[in-house]
């Protein structure tokens, strides 16, 4: 391989003799776009990505890609040697267009089979995805970001999807890195319904993209406003100063025994210290009202019995 650029290969498999050239112009202009987009996205500030088509080959339908950067003269000694060169297989492994050592889009779009349930950041820099089926993949940063970017999404449908449903003759789609055949992405007809419902915008009416964000504060202070029966931990209510109300599920199963139990007979001036899950959650650009969990209380304090109030026409004496 040339130290200035990577010999990308995009291929077509089946019984393919010949091609509908206005099929095909808009698929390599669909790959270029995927390749410059995302580049843009995850680097905004970084280097262009050139993208050049070589001859198609004798006896097979190939599309070699120079995948390049694009620079200013005096910047060309620096940028065309190695570390320039492994940014770009990098970016390629970010979209899907090569497999390596992480998941990248196209990966991710074949996992789902269908819209992510749940999308929630786990740490800085990774971002954990659920499926509808529950299972979990946690993804880098820059994948997610790619994923949650419609122009880099519907690039990719067109790329590997609109080529089978446009002509029956395909049987595949293969992307690698001709020097390095471990590198090589395969879709098949078999991907072509789970990615359809993921990505093509004609038919994507799953729910946004949904970004989760969990917090945790230890020794949070709170006074009861309602409780429950029994030991449901849902739909308690809280009261974090005079006038902040909170309402959040009670996840200690401890103390929601010695509630039912009746140790505790909660009125609203008693003390609850408690570590408290925060949960915001983000859906497309809307952020929703935070969640609350209540995972353990570590402190109990009981305040002052209320003095009975008699009821509006109850006498003293039937009190």
């Amino acid at each position: 391989m040339p130290d200035n650029h990577v010999n990308f290969v995009y291929k077509l498999d089946g019984d393919i003799k010949e091609i509908d050239v206005f099929k095909l112009a808009p698929t390599l202009l669909s790959l270029g776009e995927l390749i410059q987009e995302s580049n843009r996205d995850v680097n905004p500030s970084g280097r262009q990505i050139g993208v050049n088509v070589k001859p198609f080959r004798e006896g097979s339908f190939i599309v070699d890609l120079t995948v390049f950067p694009q620079t200013h003269f005096q910047q060309v000694l620096d940028l065309l040697g190695t570390h320039s060169v492994e940014q770009v297989k990098t970016l390629l492994e970010w979209i899907g267009l090569i497999s390596g050592g992480s998941t990248g889009v196209v990966q991710l779009v074949k996992w789902l089979k269908g819209r992510p349930k749940v999308v929630e950041e786990v740490k800085p820099g990774e971002f954990r995805y659920t499926s509808q089926d529950d299972r979990s993949i946690t993804i880098h940063a820059p994948v997610h970001k790619l994923f949650s970017n419609s122009s880099v999404t519907n690039n990719i449908y067109k790329v590997y999807v609109l080529p089978m449903e446009d002509q029956p003759f395909v049987t595949n789609v293969k992307t690698y890195i001709e020097e390095i055949k471990d590198t090589e992405v395969i879709v098949t007809r078999d991907d072509v319904p789970f990615m359809r419902g993921v990505i093509e915008p004609s038919l994507n009416t799953g729910p946004a993209n949904e970004i989760v964000k969990e917090h945790i504060q230890v020794g949070v202070f709170l006074n009861p406003k309602r409780g429950s029966f029994e030991n449901d931990g849902r739909d308690w209510s809280f009261y974090r100063g005079k006038k902040e109300v909170i309402v959040a599920t009670i996840k200690d199963k401890v103390f929601l025994k010695d509630y039912a139990d009746g140790t505790y007979r909660l009125n609203s001036s008693d003390l609850l210290t408690v570590d408290l899950l925060e949960r915001q959650i983000v859906v497309g650009t809307i952020v929703k009202k935070p969640v609350y969990e209540i995972l353990q209380v570590t402190n109990y304090i009981k305040g002052p019995e209320q003095p009975y109030l008699p009821e509006a026409g109850e006498s003293a004496a039937q009190s």
